[in-house]
């Protein structure tokens, strides 16, 4: 009688059939030389017994793990969670299975992450970098042409899903000072993280333009929740004079949630949106469409990112091409609601 808890094998099937472990394996993998009755014979009862084939280590045989292996920080965040479903759906039209990892904005657990994928062995890996200089990348250093790196380029010869993250900054901070917003708190990532920091050189260039100084005590850093919005704009405010300890009449914020976060703070504190303060959020989550007032933000082009990360993974697995590609897609900024006019405010005021 078989023990139960342990696993079916190939032995212990060639066992109950009296039969030579060779013969199983052939049968498995339907190799022409094992007769059709020995096939069959060998099928029902690998079913009988609930036989499951390890993939893994036939992977590791034939140089393919049908694993593709996704690493990003804050995979709650709507637009990479679109990404995810569009590559697990593509690529598992082709047999292809996906591991999602959340390296949650940390270097220590980034390289707990790259460690666990490695030893799955996966045919591909997506990687969405913590940092400029992370020694993790070293890491995947003989996977160059099996890895995709997602944000900023990256001096190493990879597949690259570019995203324009000072482009947007660029536009978020226009759309304010157009409308007269001079001080801006900007409320991003640690400026370690890659698209962080290329979010506020995009602010930058933007007040630079408008020959504005920039004030970087302006930018403070967080990592992106709603909660983490709201305690930023809750430690800035003064319950004795019951305003902010700091001017400033714009906010922007590198993703939506952030700028949720502010929208709690008005509630909180009795302040309106856009008239007392402006905000402009990151990424375009689709529920903030129905904010109140509906928020104007940076849209991500996720359609467009997903479609790349599909080019590149059809391209080198499906064609067996080995030449490495770089994707460049620009946000855009969408106008809403949460942006008001200063410029027009202060011209009603002195009439």
């Amino acid at each position: 009688m078989t023990d139960t808890n342990k696993p079916i094998t190939i032995k212990t099937i060639a066992k109950e059939l009296n039969i030579s472990f060779s013969t199983v394996s052939k049968a498995l993998n339907n190799n022409p030389a094992i007769k059709e009755e020995t096939r069959k014979m060998v099928l029902d009862k690998a079913n009988e017994m609930g036989y499951t084939p390890n993939s893994l280590a036939k992977g590791l045989r034939s140089n393919s793990t049908k694993t593709i292996a996704i690493i990003f920080n804050d995979i709650e965040n709507p637009v990479l969670t679109y990404i995810f479903r569009i590559i697990s759906i593509k690529m598992a039209d082709h047999g292809y299975t996906t591991m999602i990892f959340d390296s949650q904005f940390s270097e220590k657990i980034e390289r707990a992450n790259i460690l666990t994928v490695l030893s799955r062995q996966p045919d591909f890996i997506i990687l969405e970098p913590t940092s400029m200089n992370s020694t993790n990348l070293q890491l995947l250093s003989e996977m160059s042409n099996r890895l995709i790196l997602q944000g900023v380029r990256y001096e190493t010869n990879c597949h690259h899903v570019h995203v324009d993250y000072a482009h947007g900054g660029y536009l978020a901070a226009c759309k304010m000072l157009s409308n007269g917003h001079r001080d801006c708190l900007v409320i991003t990532e640690p400026l370690s993280f890659p698209t962080s920091e290329q979010f506020v050189l995009g602010i930058e260039r933007a007040y630079s333009e408008y020959h504005i100084p920039f004030n970087r005590d302006m930018v403070k850093t967080t990592h992106s929740s709603i909660a983490n919005g709201f305690q930023t704009m809750q430690k800035l405010w003064d319950y004795d004079t019951n305003a902010f300890s700091i001017p400033f009449t714009g906010v922007l914020t590198f993703d939506d949630t952030l700028a949720h976060g502010v929208y709690k703070a008005a509630m909180q504190y009795n302040f309106k949106i856009p008239e007392d303060i402006s905000v402009i959020g990151f990424d375009d989550n689709p529920l903030s469409a129905f904010s109140m007032p509906p928020l104007t933000t940076i849209h991500l082009p996720k359609e467009k990112m997903a479609e790349n990360y599909i080019r590149i993974l059809q391209s080198a697995l499906l064609e067996g091409r080995t030449e490495t590609c770089f994707f460049s897609s620009d946000p855009i900024l969408v106008s809403r609601d949460s942006v008001g006019n200063l410029l027009k405010k202060n011209r009603r005021n002195e009439v």
